[in-house]
């Protein structure tokens, strides 16, 4: 019987998986201890027939020392984890959840940017500390005044953008794989990234972790963008520096930034993020409501389904 094992999650339980698979005739199972490294995989996955991963590095070491591997399935949108590349070399499936939490990232994107734009948690921390009054922190614009750049224009950004138009920011947006017309139809003008840069008052970031994105902001970047920037990024941690974010949040360049995801994570104790009164923190955590990651179980498992049925799921790269 075709056995789809789990290398490591972060789910109470797999009964949602379960059910699934074994509705399909297969066998789920589950590395316990969770794979952390390649040699894990390697050692402890030989008896599977597609892999349902999280964190566990995918890469092509890893694909050929398993040969009866016929794909991996992505518990998620991102596949940084995976060599995507060596899977379709050697003729493995890969699958991510493309659909998978849109609503809250996007949702989680707008509270943050709506906060840093109006000084909240700058005035929160400075009250906490026996200060009072908003002197330091103007000016403070009308959002009407300000201009929104989102870095990427896929589907969660698109999301985002529908849900700030009520907040009255004009609004553009940067990315060279959207065709024209998807601009156009939400109403979003369609700008280089270098122009994004030194124009948008707020930004935020919904790219994937490429090479030729990895610490797209960094010294360079911020040195272009407008004095008072607001940075938001629920995307990848690496694509910001943070040493280079930190220095320009101390100077007060980037008046405030929102990070749900970070360069390492868990974010270390003794970074100077955690200390700074104009930023926003949280652990990884804009995907998360109770609705999406059932509905995220359900769609992994269906996709290894689908692979071990010789169809192709709806979220297949490969």
């Amino acid at each position: 019987m075709a056995t789809v094992l789990i290398t490591d999650h972060v789910f109470p339980a797999i009964d949602l998986q379960r059910k699934v698979i074994e509705a399909a005739g297969f066998t789920l199972e589950e590395i316990k201890p969770n794979c952390k490294a390649e040699y894990e995989v390697i050692q402890k996955c030989g008896r599977a027939d597609v892999l349902l991963v999280q964190w566990a590095p995918i890469t092509r070491r890893v694909l050929e020392a398993l040969p009866n591997v016929k794909g991996v399935v992505r518990y998620g949108i991102g596949v940084d984890n995976i060599d995507v590349q060596g899977a379709k070399q050697l003729g493995r499936m890969v699958s991510n959840v493309p659909n998978y939490c849109q609503d809250e990232v996007s949702d989680h994107a707008i509270s943050m940017i709506l906060s840093l734009a109006r000084r909240i948690p700058h005035d929160d921390n400075q009250i906490k500390h026996g200060g009072w009054g908003i002197g330091p922190f103007l000016p403070i614009p009308a959002f009407a005044d300000l201009t929104f750049g989102l870095v990427g224009f896929g589907s969660i950004a698109r999301k985002v953008s529908e849900k700030a138009k009520p907040f009255r920011f004009r609004q553009i947006a940067s990315d060279p794989v959207v065709p024209a017309e998807v601009f156009a139809k939400y109403g979003v003008e369609r700008v280089e990234l270098d122009t994004l840069l030194r124009t948008a008052d707020i930004i935020s970031l919904h790219c994937p972790l490429l090479p030729q994105t990895r610490h797209m902001i960094n010294a360079e970047a911020i040195a272009r963008m407008k004095p008072g920037t607001i940075l938001v990024n629920t995307a990848r941690g690496p694509l910001v520096n943070e040493a280079d974010l930190v220095a320009a949040l101390k100077a007060g360049k980037i008046v405030g930034a929102g990070l749900d995801v970070f360069e390492k994570e868990p974010l270390a104790t003794d970074s100077p993020l955690r200390s700074l009164p104009n930023v926003i923190l949280t652990s990884h955590a804009a995907s998360v409501s109770a609705r999406a990651v059932d509905l995220l179980q359900i769609q992994a498992a269906e996709a290894a389904r689908d692979i071990l049925l010789g169809k192709r799921p709806a979220g297949a790269l490969v």
